[in-house]
């Protein structure tokens, strides 16, 4: 009968380490979390500032959720339009583009083309870049929202595809343009008055 020599105490410290690894790897607690960051500033008001950070965390069911954080000072009080938009440009604020709205069918234009009320050529905010809007008080505003519109991996909803993604802060809030008495230009909150730049971490 041949004897199975006994395992050295390292070759069975390898053996419990490489079983723990294996197991973290297949607890959904230790998924891999991405981040991300933008840089807020004033399209023509150089006291406007702030900062935006984004986290990706995977859902039990395998959805991936992005969660905004957004804080900025200096804009004026009351609420304002906040989106994603299609081009990582803020010089000018007009260089970010449209809204994010990756797709065979995106129609990334904010609100109407034309001056028809109400309005038929609308399709915010069922773009992918769609937020809610941040109230500011006495010059501070802070929103947080999750969306599973976009990711930060990679796949057809990344905001880090060939030419990247930018936070766009507007004058006006955003009516949502979903009444058809809000259906006409302006309805996703008008002029841009920040941007930021998004940045993987």
């Amino acid at each position: 009968m041949i004897e199975t020599p006994p395992k050295s105490a390292s070759t069975t410290w390898v053996s419990l380490s490489a079983a723990a690894v294996m197991a973290c790897i297949s607890l959904p607690g230790h998924a891999v979390i991405l981040t991300a960051t933008a840089d807020i500033k004033g399209c023509t008001d150089a006291s406007i500032s702030g900062r935006a950070t984004l986290r990706e965390e995977m859902t039990d069911e395998g959805i991936k959720e992005v969660t905004i954080h957004l804080k900025v000072e200096g804009l004026s009080d009351g609420k304002h339009a906040v989106h994603i938009h299609e081009t990582a440009a803020c010089e000018p604020c007009g260089a970010a583009k449209g809204h994010h709205d990756p797709g065979p069918f995106g129609q990334t234009r904010p609100d109407s083309a034309g001056d028809t009320v109400p309005a038929t050529d609308i399709n915010h905010p069922y773009h992918m870049g769609d937020l809610i809007n941040i109230e500011v008080k006495r010059g501070r505003g802070s929103m947080r929202h999750t969306s599973n519109r976009m990711t930060l991996s990679a796949g057809r909803l990344t905001l880090f595809d060939g030419d990247g993604s930018s936070f766009i802060i507007h004058t006006n809030e955003d009516t949502y343009c979903d009444q058809e008495s809000d259906l006409k230009k302006g309805c996703a909150g008008g002029s841009r008055d920040a941007c930021g730049i998004i940045k993987a971490d």
